[in-house]
């Protein structure tokens, strides 16, 4: 039989036991041959989907078959039926100090990196890459780990995992106000941000990077968040500390020749994926009707990947309508907290009623990972998500539909489509993953990385090269900075501190900021709370010089309207008053709806995050230029933690990381002692009695109870 022949019969319903035997001596004949082995393991994951079928002498020979393609969890299920050598053999894939049992690559991997090799690996999401991770720590050979993920969900996933397993020994770092503990094994988990504020990683044994793919610029959207991950791992790495290095999909990696590297590019996979295309228009009723088709079809959870939420509030609302109209009494709770908490009509609240979870950038952190909760115990069948979910958050889905072919308005690659396919089966709880493409497949395209610092030329953005030590710049880039330190307003120092900001923009502000200040020495002299004129002209320098045509298309459309929205989070209602402020006077849902969705991806991309970082670079340029006219200087350095902080107190904010909703923080801040640190306060909160604070709902019992897990 060729491959197609079984990969068509274990797929039939009317498969019999009869047939069994001839399937697996066809299976046996992929898995013996070098060329075919990546065939035969896909084969037996199908088996293994079909294992009812097989009387006890076959379920032996798969059980052999399973061994032979390096799939040694998925023994365990048939461990009874091995012979004395399988089990042999699933013993020593056992690593020291953990119960899990690993296949042949993450054991190859394990093996490397305890030998002290530097592994970049490149694997599909479902092989368990964060496993040899766990199998590392549980060594206690390292004192000092840092673990860099691109997100802070990924922060909140990774804490969890490492905090669960390893508590008794771990201190596990997230937070800039955390700090190390003698006696314990200390795990930072950081973004590449987060990275940068650390004045404690000079000394580290180990490091992490997770998707290294987004060192490249042509792979990262954002140029500054690709410097910044640049600079995490060029000053982890100049420490001498051993690297692991992980990402999906990827077939070469240039620019790491100064470090002696093992890369690993593997299309070892765990599940099975059968892939269905439609090729439909983008336009038209087409996509829809084939969406709710699908749905319909479907009983197990699925991922429907959409470019952002405006397309997944249609798709929440199209499904409401043609597939899921019951409501779902133990999505209740959460969804009328979501609707008093933030606002009524909007569509996360609603579609959650139904069943159906959305997470994009525009969801709360706390909701997102209270939705991912959801979808993984099995109360949301169906999860509508952007690139927020695809990259990096384990979910437990049998299905993904990739109804938009497009990410922030530009089509989807190869590299980000296979991303999003693997997230399709689960090892361990799906053995086969579907995806539904319902637009045409993107074209086929092998994937390199490349590390800038290791390929300096003159493209390289001066962003990255103003904060590089000097013996790792190249002489074109030292020419390159120095001529552009030399022709600059500003003196080297302010142009280096502001080194996220190009020396030519630097230039340019500057300039315009001198000369407001000589006709008004007040405008920027502010120290605590700017007047509405002077927070205006910090915005319309923000705005003219430091923001991008991305920051722009967030929905914040002059200096005037970003001022208003730093007031409007103000509000003494919190998030609430903050999200009726900016949908006052819409009438219909999905007008409010989409305006809610805005105003949170402009809390979350600019007022918590862009406005403080802006407001900090114009600070230090007006300090400089004060000096040289000698005037008074100002100082935004208490309002820019003031709004990064949305004018709350900054260790109750940083609990939203740890799944706490603000809402709920606020209410509780009060049974909580006085408090001076983190650690203080995830103390308090693992100890805290809901039964203390009489006005909690059911749903806010339930959350805070099941973070104190996980704390």
């Amino acid at each position: 039989m060729q491959y197609r022949e079984v990969l068509a019969a274990l797929k039939r319903d009317d498969l019999e036991q009869a047939d069994m035997f001839a399937i697996l001596k066809a299976v046996s004949r992929f898995v013996n041959d070098k060329g075919s082995i990546a065939m035969g393991r896909d084969l037996i994951i199908r088996l293994l989907a079909r294992r009812k079928l097989l009387d006890e002498f076959e379920t032996r020979i798969l059980t052999s078959l399973v061994r032979a393609v390096g799939l040694y969890p998925y023994m365990s299920e048939v461990l009874e039926f091995a012979e004395v050598d399988d089990r042999m053999a699933y013993e020593l894939h056992r690593p020291d100090n953990i119960p899990e049992v690993f296949h042949s690559l993450q054991a190859r991997i394990y093996y490397q990196l305890r030998s002290g090799v530097n592994v970049v690996l490149s694997a599909s999401t479902s092989v368990g890459k964060s496993l040899v991770i766990d199998a590392i720590i549980a060594l206690r050979k390292h004192r000092k780990i840092v673990i860099v993920v691109p997100t802070l969900a990924l922060i909140d996933e990774t804490r969890k995992r490492i905090s669960q397993k390893f508590r008794d020994f771990c201190n596990v770092i997230t937070h800039p106000s955390q700090t190390a503990q003698s006696g314990m094994v200390n795990v930072y988990v950081l973004t590449q941000e987060r990275v940068k504020q650390r004045i404690d990683l000079s000394n580290v044994d180990f490091f992490v990077i997770d998707e290294f793919y987004k060192l490249d610029f042509k792979r990262e959207e954002d140029n500054q968040r690709a410097v910044d991950l640049n600079l995490a791992f060029h000053r982890l790495a100049s420490t001498g500390a051993q690297f692991y290095m992980l990402g999906p999909n990827i077939q070469a990696i240039k620019g790491l020749d100064k470090y002696e590297i093992h890369f690993i590019p593997s299309e070892y996979s765990t599940v099975a994926v059968d892939v269905f295309t439609y090729n439909l228009p983008t336009q038209g009723d087409d996509r829809p009707n084939k969406l709710v088709e699908i749905c319909q079809s479907l009983s197990t959870p699925t991922l429907i990947y959409c470019q952002g939420p405006t397309s997944a509030m249609r798709v929440s609302r199209l499904l409401m309508r043609e597939c899921m109209r019951e409501t779902v009494p133990a999505c209740a709770g959460a969804a009328d907290w979501i609707a008093d908490s933030y606002h009524p009509d909007w569509i996360v609240a609603e579609a959650l009623r139904h069943g159906i979870g959305i997470h994009h950038g525009g969801v709360p952190r706390a909701l997102q990972q209270n939705m991912v909760r959801m979808f993984n115990d099995g109360l949301l069948s169906i999860m509508v998500c952007t690139s927020t979910l695809i990259e990096g958050v384990n979910t437990v889905a049998e299905n993904v539909i990739v109804y938009d072919r497009r990410r922030n308005n530009k089509v989807l690659d190869f590299f980000t489509y296979r991303n999003i396919q693997g997230r399709a089966g689960r090892m361990g709880r799906y053995f086969i993953g579907n995806v539904f493409l319902l637009e045409k497949a993107p074209d086929d395209a092998e994937v390199s990385v490349e590390y800038p610092v290791g390929l300096q030329d003159a493209d390289t953005p001066l962003t990255l090269v103003m904060q590089l030590d000097d013996d790792a710049l190249t002489d074109e880039s030292r020419t390159r900075l120095a001529d552009a330190l030399d022709r600059n307003f500003l003196s080297a120092a302010t142009v280096l501190k502001n080194g996220s900001v190009e020396p030519a923009i630097q230039d340019l502000l500057a300039r315009e900021m001198f000369q407001i200040m000589q006709q008004d020495p007040t405008v920027f002299s502010w120290k605590a709370n700017p007047s509405q004129a002077q927070l205006i002209a910090a915005c319309r320098l923000m705005v003219r010089h430091l923001w991008s045509i991305r920051t722009k298309g967030l929905g914040v459309n002059s200096p005037e309207h970003l001022a208003w929205y730093v007031r409007a989070l103000g509000s003494s209602d919190g998030m609430k008053g903050y999200l009726l402020q900016i949908t006052q006077g819409l009438d219909s849902k999905e007008e409010i709806s989409r305006k809610v969705d805005e105003g949170m991806k402009i809390l979350r991309n600019i007022l918590t995050f862009k406005f403080p970082q802006d407001l900090m670079v114009v600070s230090s340029i007006q300090a400089e230029l004060a000096q040289r006219l000698e005037i008074a200087a100002g100082d935004f350095g208490f309002f820019a933690e003031t709004v990064e902080n949305m004018y709350l107190p900054a260790l109750l904010v940083a609990l939203e990381e740890y799944g706490l909703p603000m809402p709920i923080g606020r209410k509780i801040q009060g049974f909580l002692s006085p408090f001076n640190d983190l650690n203080d306060v995830l103390d308090q909160l693992r100890a805290f009695n809901v039964g203390n604070a009489e006005d909690l709902s059911a749903f806010e019992w339930s959350l805070i109870e099941a973070i104190q897990g996980g704390v």
